[in-house]
């Protein structure tokens, strides 16, 4: 203990800052692992934009670097967004959310579906649709499956919110179904076309084995996209986002009692309660388009370099959007929600990856179909069997392990 005179100076040396709880950090609010990557950002646009001949560096090393700088650029356009909503009315708050919170993945799939229009690559527009249904089957299974198992190693047994939990399900439900909607149309009355079919008894009337079936809705089966497939894509786009306001509206302001919940004995506010201020207002707006402007010139170097990759290597198209594309901008969300799981708040921790899930179906994908009337792109809104069916039974299985309230590791 030393005695400071009121006018004087102290040093704090930390010499021992690197260990266990490392992760704790925080400089002016901000993970330090945050600001530990903002040298990443610098670097990866350094070498983007001046190594363009890939002299110093290769495509694969660049497009991992612009991976990994988007995970400290969603993390503080994550801030800010709570910062400007935390200091805004209903109104303001809602809008800045459903406007910035899908910016991340929305910057990467727009400039990745013109690189694919400019190039007339039919691939981009599929790995758009693969990191699209990947962030969807990831925030509907993986986030909280990975929270239950994290949070069940401290906690035996975990409580959630069952209604709030309904109520993001049956968001899911009906965007999932509108989503899917034209392409369960197309299934039905679309035309399987087959090729490479050969004749197995050798017989004219005999059995044919086919491969490389699809359903034909453009090529000679034009009429059918354009007189009723595309009709009800425009629809669904206009009808999901007002869906969106109004589940906001529900939960924010007319039904927002339903997140006040008791578990294990203590009060536990829902997480409109808990918005906490970062920033002020103006130093949030400021960070927010510098970050999305970073952002933009990351996603716009991801896809510059993803064309090497799926040329040069065995990994298909498909790996990669619905792994790498679709989880990497999600890691800020996956840590807080490990933190709250650990924290024995697991309704929070479910209702981050239902949040995401949703805005995936409700804005990410109609804001794309939209985006194509005025840019044409060859983006349509006909996914593969597997997208949907994956889809659609992630969000069956989360409800029945979200029925009656509880969890554990093994579930």
């Amino acid at each position: 203990m030393t005695e400071v005179p009121l006018d004087g100076e102290v040093i704090l040396c930390c010499y021992r800052a690197v260990n266990p709880y490392y992760y704790k950090y925080a400089v002016d609010g901000i993970n330090v692992f945050a600001v530990n990557l903002l040298p990443l950002v610098l670097v990866t646009l350094v070498l983007g934009y001046v190594d363009s001949h890939n002299q110093l560096t290769s495509s694969p090393v660049k497009f991992t670097l612009a991976l990994l700088s988007i995970m400290p650029l969603s993390y503080y356009i994550g801030m800010a967004i709570a910062s400007i909503s935390a200091q805004s009315n209903f109104a303001v708050g809602a809008v800045v959310n459903a406007t910035f919170g899908s910016i991340t993945e929305l910057t990467f799939y727009i400039t990745a579906l013109i690189k694919g229009s400019r190039e007339g690559n039919s691939c981009y527009a599929e790995i758009v649709k693969s990191a699209l249904t990947g962030t969807l089957v990831g925030c509907v299974l993986f986030v909280p499956g990975l929270c239950m198992v994290i949070g069940g190693i401290r906690h035996q047994e975990q409580r959630f919110n069952s209604r709030s939990a309904g109520v993001s399900s049956a968001l899911l439900f009906l965007s999932v179904g509108g989503v899917f909607a034209p392409t369960l149309f197309s299934k039905v009355y679309g035309k399987l076309v087959c090729g490479e079919c050969h004749n197995v008894t050798q017989n004219p009337l005999g059995h044919y084995l086919c491969h490389n079936c699809h359903f034909d809705l453009m090529e000679n089966n034009g009429t059918l996209y354009y007189s009723h497939v595309q009709p009800l894509v425009y629809t669904v786009s206009l009808l999901l986002p007002a869906a969106y306001l109004i589940g906001l509206f529900f939960t924010l302001k007319t039904h927002s009692h339903i997140y006040d919940i008791h578990i294990s004995d203590c009060h536990m506010p829902g997480h409109h309660h808990s918005a906490v201020v970062h920033w002020s207002r103006w130093r949030a707006l400021v960070i927010l388009l510098l970050s999305t402007l970073c952002m933009s010139a990351c996603a716009d170097l991801a896809t510059e370099h993803i064309s090497p990759i799926l040329t040069n290597s065995t990994i298909s198209q498909y790996f990669i959007g619905v792994t790498v594309l679709a989880m990497v901008p999600e890691l800020p969300e996956i840590v807080n929600g490990i933190q709250f799981a650990l924290q024995n708040n697991l309704s929070l921790s479910i209702e981050i990856g239902n949040c995401i899930a949703v805005q995936v179906c409700m804005l990410q994908i109609p804001i794309l179909v939209l985006f194509t009337i005025f840019y044409p792109t060859n983006f349509t809104l006909v996914f593969s069997d597997l997208h949907v069916y994956a889809s659609m039974f992630s969000v069956v299985l989360m409800n029945y392990i979200f029925m009656d309230g509880k969890c554990d590791y093994f579930q």
